[in-house]
């Protein structure tokens, strides 16, 4: 039987020889943590420098870019409550969230590394071992009880562990800008087929318009047949303007139930059960352009390529450091014995520690052609980095030269609808009094219709310039 101070001392030596332990291990990954922070092989990243001219070729539209909410340019409440519902709805935008959620979690996984992994392990077991080996073991069946815990630890002397979490913090980085982009895109998109819906919706009431006035001519040359005063031909002429208009008015109507039907899409609404009441389109707002340097910064198109290219800079690292050993921590501590009743003792007791080191020999030329994999990503990066620089200085230069050849157009284009219409005004008198055929008239009020419509049209291509400089910059404004 043991005595109670027997256990008291066992007891004693027990907790003096996991403090030996547990200091022992504090130790050695202060001083291996406080050793390797000094080595760490690999290229270090910095951005490239981008060459830009400072300006635009369209000329006179320069000044400091926007920020804030873009889509706030367009006073619109129906607009908003549209966008409002597409960031929160739209399938598109989710998925686009969701990879960035991935990206974070295997970020999370990254960092983990630059801990110990400590695993517990309990283990019962009944088993039966050879008679016939070399050492003389029980030939009878027999117990075994075990309880540890496993501690592996790798200490990141050459910055593998820190160059695989710069990468992932990168690609962390990338994904977000990945997810403003769908963002940015998608409600340019909604955007851009609301004021074509609008649009539409001022076409539609010129038509309505331009029917009933073209029914109330019809019945008038009507009466005219009838009372001798001008043929029939007259009236086939005034029937087949009003049903051309008519037909107009409907293949009008069929776009706006497609771009209506879009829109539904986008916002994550059922097509059948959506609608959007008919109305003005919104005032066009006046945009400044932003210089490149301010571009560059608002586009996250752009800067998730340079932090791709950043990630892949870090792979470079990692492909490096597997040309050196790796090094690592392994202790083990814990409690095995044949009897439960005896597994906890200080006799039960076990435990090692002690560094392990895996060098690299023959491979067959693997490490080479990872790391010449790695470059080969690395300058595919940097390519891909460049030519979305290239391509936003090209969205912008589009959309500044749309805007402003829009502008002068739209401003020609309401002198032609202006002249149109007096001359039809002027022509409809002179019918009156018998100057002119009626041909003359419905070729005026055709011509009318024709500048009118062609009015609103540029009206719609002016402000989707605008929405295409708003994307192009990034976004948002003062």
């Amino acid at each position: 039987m043991i005595s109670g101070s027997s256990k008291r001392a066992a007891i004693s030596r027990s907790t003096a020889t996991k403090n030996h332990v547990s200091n022992l291990m504090k130790f050695l990954l202060l001083w291996f943590s406080a050793f390797m922070s000094g080595c760490m092989v690999g290229p270090k990243y910095s951005p490239p420098i981008t060459s830009n001219h400072g300006t635009y070729k369209a000329v006179g539209l320069t000044s400091p870019a926007p920020t804030g909410n873009w889509s706030a340019a367009f006073s619109d409440p129906t607009l908003k409550k549209l966008l409002t519902a597409t960031e929160s709805a739209n399938n598109n935008i989710a998925a686009a969230y969701a990879r960035y959620n991935q990206a974070r979690a295997i970020l999370g996984l990254k960092r983990a590394d630059r801990f110990p992994a400590v695993t517990g392990q309990a283990l019962m077991a009944r088993q039966q071992d050879t008679g016939n080996d070399i050492f003389e073991l029980p030939k009878s069946p027999y117990r075994r009880y075990r309880s540890a815990l496993n501690l592996d630890y790798e200490i990141d002397f050459w910055g593998r562990v820190r160059h695989s979490i710069s990468k992932q913090e990168a690609l962390t980085q990338a994904s977000a800008n990945d997810y403003l982009t769908a963002l940015l895109s998608t409600k340019a998109e909604l955007t851009r087929d609301y004021i074509a819906l609008r649009h539409l919706d001022s076409e539609i009431t010129l038509l309505n318009n331009t029917i009933k006035l073209r029914k109330e001519n019809q019945k008038l040359v009507e009466a005219r047949v009838n009372a001798g005063d001008t043929t029939t031909i007259d009236s086939l002429r005034a029937e087949r303007q009003t049903e051309t208009a008519i037909a107009d008015l409907y293949r009008i109507k069929q776009r706006r139930n497609e771009l209506e039907n879009a829109i539904a899409a986008l916002t994550g609404a059922n097509p059948s059960l959506f609608r959007i009441k008919p109305s003005f389109p919104p005032p066009t707002p006046s945009i400044p352009s932003g210089v490149p340097a301010e571009l560059l910064r608002r586009r996250p198109d752009v800067a998730a390529t340079e932090r791709r290219l950043a990630a892949s800079a870090e792979e470079i690292g990692i492909a490096i450091t597997n040309y050196l050993p790796r090094v690592s921590l392994t202790a083990r501590g814990g409690f095995a014995s044949l009897s439960s009743s005896e597994l906890f003792d200080s006799t039960s007791q076990l435990w090692n520690i002690g560094p392990s080191v895996t060098f690299p020999l023959l491979n067959m030329g693997n490490r080479k052609n990872d790391k010449n994999r790695a470059k080969a990503i690395y300058y595919e990066a940097l390519a891909k980095h460049k030519q979305s620089i290239l391509i936003a200085f090209r969205d912008v230069e589009n959309a500044l030269s749309g805007i402003k050849n829009l502008n002068i157009s739209l401003a020609a284009q309401e002198k032609s609808a202006a002249a149109a219409g007096e001359a039809a005004r002027l022509i409809n008198l002179r019918y009156n009094t018998g100057l002119v055929s009626f041909f003359e008239v419905i070729e005026a009020e055709r011509n009318h219709l024709i500048e009118q419509r062609m009015l609103v049209q540029t009206k719609a291509a002016r402000q989707q310039a605008t929405v295409q400089l708003i994307q192009a910059l990034g976004g948002g404004w003062k």
